[in-house]
């Protein structure tokens, strides 16, 4: 085993769990659980309660993620949806709000990150209010639980009656560029974690997507990562956690399958809270949009009328990937998806079970395979397996691509990606593939054409496959690439391209910063005389810009300032060699 552990602070020096479930003790008898409009309309005291009576009577829950960064502007428009969904004889029962990254740090640290196109909470009374618009069960997901600021989050939460709130694999993969508060994140979500544990009906979410989910390539790796975050949260922290997944999921059997994986291993019964739409089919063509809706959503519905999990069948708006969806969209979305609900039932007694369930029980026990090779792995490296926080930091220390080498079920094969072949590989792989292809073709022959040129690529957010994309063209028309990863800083590409002296910086970005990312870069780059170096920007490039309540297109202001903004992988090389040569025109 040759394992890298790339610390953040001295794990061993956490407190021991007998102080922190003391600590969770002494919060929990201080909170309560609120009561929003959904709970009195359908007279429950939790999310939890209401899913299980609706799986007992075959109803099928329906959810949608908004993200507008106005409160007032998301509190009318959450209303507007349930009324004309209600008005058109269609339902909405969940809505998940998308937070901005600075909710993420505790209040004193905000002003160091550059506000995106989340919405952000200042005082207690916004938090309680968001149950209190319209009869539908608040979510909460992005930058709650599992960042420095856990702690706080789910106190408030909870006391607002969000009693599902996640996201547990945000802490290995969500980072705040230039706050090191990693010791307190890792305390903070523990207190979290169990503080929730201590009430009935309460969920803590895990949306694998955008945790380690969406940089391991074997289906059967991640099955036993989902085995390695139940040990955490339920056996070492007592509470009731449940997995979502779909974004990466672009196969409607391969979501089914995955479904029936999770709910194999949800000793607890635990309901399901949603299951992501699948958004790497979306692309600009709003027609192919609805049929990647509908084929998504139709497979979690037949899902649902199987074996009820208690997964809110998601309505992700044909305009997606281009932009922040308008309410109309939204509704729009959800009478497609009512369709493919009503027509679930028609088609789940035709679909071969048998072999939906054989290819379960090969990810079950490939996951079983992987979740004890990793903990023997853990306990090895003198990882106190009985200390939640310990094996947190110790995983996100080591990585998922240490993780799939080390201690992956997938035969041991040199030239396969991370040396092993997938027992599954998963949809996003196959996808990337795909699409490596066929940039490849559209790029023509380039072999060669960067040969001792230098490039650095990056992304300010998560969302890597666009960098991972470029890079891999990079590579082949001969450059040497730099990757700087994601969650990039300024400051980063600043000592990188001092210390490579490459020419060119390409950067993906997609959490709404666009332009003013690119203003601090060119200062920046100003500042140490590096003006020659040119910014290669795409992604979707937008920004709230004058207190705008929707994010806008960046594109012209970015180009105005000297961005490349073509936004095509075919343009990238000769756009690189052009700049070397000393062609390349701004």
């Amino acid at each position: 085993m040759n394992i890298i552990l790339n610390k953040r602070f001295e794990y061993k020096d956490l407190p021991d769990m007998r102080e922190i479930q003391s600590r969770i003790d002494r919060i929990a008898a201080q909170t309560t659980i609120g009561e929003t409009l959904f709970f009195r309309h359908h007279g429950v005291k939790s999310e939890a309660e209401f899913k299980r009576k609706a799986m007992k009577e075959g109803f099928i829950s329906k959810h949608s993620h908004i993200g507008w960064n106005s409160w007032d502007e998301t509190a009318r428009n959450v209303e507007y949806i349930y009324r004309e969904l209600e008005r058109r004889g269609s339902y909405i029962t969940r809505m998940g709000f998308i937070f901005d990254w600075v909710m993420g740090v505790p209040e004193e640290y905000r002003s160091k990150l550059q506000p995106g196109t989340g919405l952000i909470f200042k005082t207690p009374e916004e938090w309680k209010a968001i149950g209190q618009i319209a009869p539908i069960q608040p979510h909460m997901s992005d930058h709650m639980i599992g960042c420095p600021n856990a702690l706080e989050n789910a106190r408030l939460a909870l006391e607002a009656g969000v009693t599902s709130l996640g996201n547990v694999s945000h802490y290995f993969t969500y980072e705040y560029p230039g706050i090191e508060l990693e010791r307190e994140r890792t305390e903070n979500s523990l207190l979290a974690f169990g503080l929730m544990g201590r009430f009935d009906g309460t969920i803590i979410h895990s949306n694998l997507d955008d945790g380690y989910g969406n940089q391991f390539h074997d289906l059967a790796n991640l099955t036993g990562w989902t085995m390695i975050e139940r040990y955490l949260v339920e056996d070492l922290l007592g509470a009731s956690m449940t997995f979502s997944y779909g974004n990466l999921f672009s196969d409607p059997i391969s979501r089914i399958v995955f479904n029936m994986v999770c709910d194999a291993t949800n000793v607890k019964n635990t309901p399901g809270t949603m299951t992501f739409g699948n958004t790497i089919d979306y692309g600009l063509d709003f027609s192919k949009n609805y049929g990647a809706l509908s084929s998504f959503s139709l497979a979690d519905a037949i899902c649902q009328r199987h074996k009820p999990t208690g997964h809110a069948v998601a309505s992700v708006p044909v305009s997606e990937a281009c932009r922040i969806p308008t309410a109309d969209e939204i509704i729009d979305g959800h009478l497609c998806v009512d369709m493919m609900i009503e027509k679930a039932a028609l088609y789940e007694p035709y679909v071969n079970w048998n072999a939906v369930e054989a290819e379960r029980d090969i990810l079950l026990a490939c996951g079983r395979v992987f979740f004890e090779r990793v903990m023997n792995g853990l306990d090895d490296l003198g990882v106190d397996l009985t200390h939640p926080g310990e094996i947190f930091a110790a995983l996100k220390a080591i990585g998922p691509e240490q993780l799939e080498m080390n201690f992956g079920v997938g035969k041991k094969e040199k030239t396969a990606l991370r040396g092993r072949e997938p027992v599954r590989p998963t949809d996003i792989i196959k996808t990337l593939q795909t699409k490596q292809k066929k940039m490849f073709l559209s790029a023509g022959k380039v072999e060669g054409e960067l040969a001792g040129k230098i490039a650095l690529v990056a992304s300010t957010d998560i969302h890597d496959y666009g960098k991972e994309l470029v890079k891999s063209l990079c590579n082949k028309a001969g450059a040497e690439v730099f990757d700087l990863g994601t969650y990039v800083t300024v400051e980063e590409i600043n000592e990188n391209l001092l210390e490579t002296e490459s020419k060119v910086v390409i950067i993906s970005t997609y959490n709404g910063i666009a332009l003013s990312f690119a203003k601090d870069l060119l200062t920046k780059l100003k500042e140490h005389d590096m003006e020659d170096v040119v910014l290669i920007m795409g992604g979707l490039l937008n920004e709230n810009l004058d207190g705008s309540q929707l994010a806008v297109d960046v594109t012209e202001d970015l180009k105005a300032l000297g961005v490349n903004c073509d936004n095509r992988m075919e343009t990238i090389v000769p756009t690189i060699k052009k700049i070397y040569e000393g062609t390349y025109q701004r």
